[in-house]
Order: structure tokens, then C-alpha cells, then sequence
């Protein structure tokens, strides 16, 4: 295993957080865990229509109730 940061594979193990066993690099002190989860996010086209209810009167709130996606 290589640190993210400085690509040392002089890493030690840190504890476990959330399930997932957490490293630390002797070289640069970085905690890093294994592999990260892709980032899960809206696609634009859901953003879009979003901001668009939002600019036409339509608050955060009922725009959630609605149910957009």
C-alpha cells in the first residue's frame, strides 16, 4: 500500500473508523484509509430542475416534498 500524498510505501496502520482500517504515513503524516467511495451526488439535469422550481417561488423544502429524480 502507498500513501495518496507522498507515494511512501512506509505506511502503519491507525486505528478503525467507521468500519474501514485507517493508515498513517511514517514520511508525510497523512491518515488515509484504503479506497474511497465515489463522491454520490445529483446529475445535472436533476441540479437544473432544482434551481429552476427554486427561482420560480418554490422553496428548499418543497422542492424535497416533491420528490425530484
Amino acid at each position: 500500500m502507498k500513501c495518496p500524498e507522498c507515494k511512501s510505501s512506509h505506511v502503519n496502520k491507525n486505528d478503525h473508523k467507521k468500519g474501514k482500517q485507517n493508515y498513517l504515513c511514517v514520511e508525510c503524516g497523512r491518515q488515509f484509509i484504503e479506497c474511497y467511495q465515489p463522491h454520490k451526488g445529483y446529475s445535472q439535469e436533476v441540479k437544473q430542475e432544482c434551481l429552476k422550481m427554486y427561482v420560480n417561488g418554490r422553496g428548499f423544502r418543497a422542492i424535497e416534498r416533491i420528490g425530484v429524480a
